[in-house]
């Protein structure tokens, strides 16, 4: 399952760091949800994570 969100730059910030805080990978491709980057190809800043069921999340923000 793929679930997007679209985030205010406050809100990514925050999920951004949980994730950090967590140690949980991020990326910023859909098929490298791990290689630590936000340079989402469709908007400024965005990401991909995984959970534990394999779902995969993207958050996106415009600045």
């Amino acid at each position: 399952m793929h679930l997007a969100f679209d985030v205010d730059p406050a809100t990514f910030d925050r999920i951004l760091a949980r994730l950090r805080d967590n140690g949980v990978p991020f990326g910023n491709h859909p098929a490298h949800p791990d290689n630590g980057r936000i340079d989402h190809p469709l908007c400024p800043r965005g990401l991909f994570f995984v959970d534990a069921a394999r779902n995969l999340y993207e958050v996106m923000s415009p600045a």
